[in-house]
């Protein structure tokens, strides 16, 4: 049975968190930076187009390079000191922080020119996506709970068949609240904010695809309770349960 099904993607949270108001905006995940720029006081031509920063990154630091001739170049940051060398020729990489391609870079320094580029990532995307994780996690116990095991479900027991809306539309909300009330923990959250309403909406879609699955009792998809699993004191084993031919039986005493 294949229970590892994404139910939603980075990018489906990352959508939901920048479309809202100004405080949910500033959640900034590891390709933020800001403050790209060369030293005003530079006289060669270098210039750089961004940098990629590393899935595992999350940080507010500033970089600084720093040219020692036309293409090389030295790197610090002003939190993690001296971090190495490079050059405009070859692919330049810090481990856990950014790499910086050949493409990036266009023009011819002097010797001196300066470069700066500030990190501004409030949490990673592998953090982000270990949120995502966990809102699954969350809606599989939910659904083990409901229908008495996973392998009552029909989209998790077969690969093939499409994720239902209300189940990915849950998983995004899960994980935006969770983001959110991470990277703020400990912060008031405005009344307005539609952060309040993420958990409730992300509830609300779980019970429309319950409901969607039909009315009755929660172990109506499990096995029947009494020839299946069997009677307290009895033992294990199955019934053979006799047809009765006629739809009543007037003799019987009630």
């Amino acid at each position: 049975m294949t229970l590892i099904r994404e139910y939603c993607v980075l990018d489906d949270v990352k959508r939901v968190l920048r479309s809202v108001g100004s405080r949910e905006s500033r959640i900034r995940f590891s390709e933020a930076y800001k403050d790209l720029k060369a030293n005003g006081e530079n006289s060669g031509t270098i210039f750089l187009s961004g940098v990629n920063f590393d899935s595992c990154y999350a940080d507010h630091e500033t970089f600084t390079f720093t040219f020692t001739d036309s293409t090389s170049f030295d790197v610090v940051g002003d939190v993690s000191g001296d971090i190495g060398s490079g050059t405009t020729k070859a692919l330049f990489s810090v481990t856990n922080k950014f790499t910086v391609p050949i493409a990036k870079w266009a023009g011819s320094a002097d010797a001196g020119d300066e470069y700066y580029i500030t990190a501004n990532s409030d949490i990673s995307d592998d953090d982000a996506d270990g949120f995502i994780q966990d809102a699954r996690k969350f809606i599989n116990a939910e659904l083990a709970r409901i229908y008495g095991g996973l392998d009552n479900v029909s989209f998790i027991i077969d690969p093939s068949e499409e994720i239902p809306q209300p189940i990915s539309y849950a998983c995004i909300r899960y994980a935006c609240y969770e983001i959110f009330s991470s990277v703020f923990a400990g912060s008031s959250i405005e009344e307005e904010s539609p952060v309040k309403s993420w958990k409730n909406m992300a509830d609300e879609a779980m019970e429309k695809y319950v409901s969607s699955r039909g009315s009755g009792p929660r172990w109506r998809a499990r096995d029947s309770l009494i020839t299946d699993v069997g009677v307290p004191g009895v033992g294990e084993g199955e019934l053979d349960i006799e047809t009765v031919a006629t739809s009543s039986n007037k003799d019987f005493r009630r």
